[in-house]
């Protein structure tokens, strides 16, 4: 087991690592489009080379269709999280590493310790109900390191001034938000972790205290700071506030406004590798292309149009080569932006990020087949229904159950009639038969710990959740 003395040691090398790259990071962010896609295609060939060469996964794959190296990205094939975990042994690159025996040591892992001397092992919240384990060599968290000062030039931040940093996410050094967070701890005066299923008080209590100048957290616990703050029991000052891991509703952004006077920043970000932020003019998110490619597919797989909402996105990391992922299904539904942003970085813009696939919810229809729900049909409401601070939706069988949380004032009593009038109204235009929607006021929506903190808006009822909603 490593020594306290040589994780930190590490940790600077990572720091400095990543220090070093900025040069090369900095030029790319001004290339031209036509640049940026010759990086793209060596990167992918590169990268295609290596996975054939040394995932058993991937050659055997990509021979039994005829394609490898040289092949155009649309020819290869697209892989999904369950088939990465399924063959994990067959996927990576590096013939020691055994998906039984990093299980292992995930249950004993604490701090910022490297697996063999040198992986950061990762897993994602589980969320959308499938766990998967993704491990970052040394080199692939630099780049992470790097983006993250990269952040900093799209917030046009000062470099040579160090900011006191909060970070509220997850509580286990197994999720991104937790691991980013301490592996930059190398002078704790600057920084401070907190849990996003911490008490609220707790939060308050604890960010009073250290009176962070920059907030990295979840939209829903921005919202409920910025709650805070507006109430006088928060007393801080941000100058910089990032948002990411859910949908940021604009209604959200206006209390963050009216509480401090800063519009957030809003970022893209997943354990896999994707990676993203808004720039100074606030368009949208600017993909990292650099570093990953995205594609924007319908439920078919096919390419889908600037402006036009996708149904899922295959992301290749280009310098994952430890568990390569080639086309990599990620279930969140992005719009892309069809202008690119004024400030001229060639990064295209996301537009618009509704959430997962995953949680479109499916009733019955009149004619008794299953109607698709999709998350945008609450979102787009609930999300900017101002009498409304917090909100779930849990389908319980043909019923959706909408616990809220109200935002105060004279109206809150009708809310609830409010809201089930709206829904039912926006289910039977879809087609649902006799729509069904209960609606109660609560004090407060638990996070849970085993998905990191992360607020899970809209979902399908669990057996946990039958005593806990009748």
């Amino acid at each position: 087991m490593a020594t306290k003395q040589d994780t930190l040691k590490k940790r600077r090398e990572d720091v400095d690592g990543a220090r070093a790259m900025e040069p090369v990071f900095k030029a790319r962010e001004w290339w031209d489009g036509e640049t940026l896609r010759r990086h793209q295609e060596e990167a992918l060939q590169a990268l295609v080379s290596h996975a054939v060469k040394h995932s058993p996964f991937y050659r055997n794959l990509y021979r039994s269709l005829g394609v490898g190296p040289g092949s155009k990205l649309k020819d290869l094939p697209p892989v999904t999280k369950s088939l990465i975990m399924e063959r994990f042994d067959e996927v990576v690159t590096d013939r020691r590493l055994r998906l039984e025996k990093i299980r292992r040591y995930m249950e004993t892992l604490r701090d910022d310790d490297y697996y063999l001397g040198e992986y950061r092992v990762l897993t994602t919240a589980g969320s959308s109900g499938h766990k998967g384990v993704f491990l970052y060599d040394r080199l692939l968290w630099r780049h992470l390191h790097g983006s993250v000062t990269r952040a900093s030039r799209f917030m046009d931040l000062p470099a040579d001034r160090k900011m006191r940093i909060t970070s509220i996410g997850a509580g286990s050094p197994l999720h991104l938000s937790y691991r980013r967070a301490i592996s930059r701890e190398v002078d704790h005066r600057f920084y401070q972790r907190l849990e996003a299923t911490a008490p609220l008080e707790e939060l308050v209590r604890e960010m009073n205290a250290f009176m962070p100048e920059y907030i990295h957290t979840y939209p829903s616990v921005a919202s409920l700071l910025a709650h805070e703050q507006t109430a006088g029991r928060l007393r801080i000052s941000p100058r910089v506030m990032v948002t990411g891991a859910e949908p940021l509703p604009g209604k959200t952004v206006d209390r963050i406004r009216r509480a401090w006077n800063i519009v957030p920043f809003n970022s893209y970000s997943a354990t896999e590798g994707v990676l993203g932020i808004a720039c100074t003019r606030h368009r949208g998110i600017h993909l990292f292309e650099d570093l990953g490619i995205y594609e924007i597919v319908d439920e078919e797989g096919n390419p889908v149009p600037a402006g036009k909402r996708g149904h899922k996105i295959f992301f290749t990391n280009l310098y994952q080569y430890t568990q390569p992922l080639i086309r990599y299904e990620i279930s969140d539904i992005l719009t892309l932006s069809p202008h690119p942003c004024p400030c001229g970085r060639p990064f295209r813009l996301v537009q618009s990020i509704e959430g997962r696939n995953d949680e479109t919810l499916f009733l019955k229809g009149a004619a008794g087949a299953k109607i698709a729900v999709p998350p945008i049909v609450f979102r787009g409401y609930l999300d900017e229904l101002q009498e409304v601070k917090e909100y779930q939706v849990v389908q319980h069988g043909e019923t959706l159950r909408v616990r809220v949380v109200p935002g105060g004032g004279p109206g809150e009593r009708d809310v609830p009639g409010k809201i089930q009038k709206f829904l039912e109204e926006e289910l039977a235009s879809l087609g649902v038969a006799e729509p069904s929607v209960r609606v109660t006021l609560v004090d407060k929506i638990e996070r849970r710990g085993e998905t990191m903190g992360k607020f899970q808006s809209i979902r399908k009822e669990e057996e946990s959740d039958q005593v806990r909603l009748s």
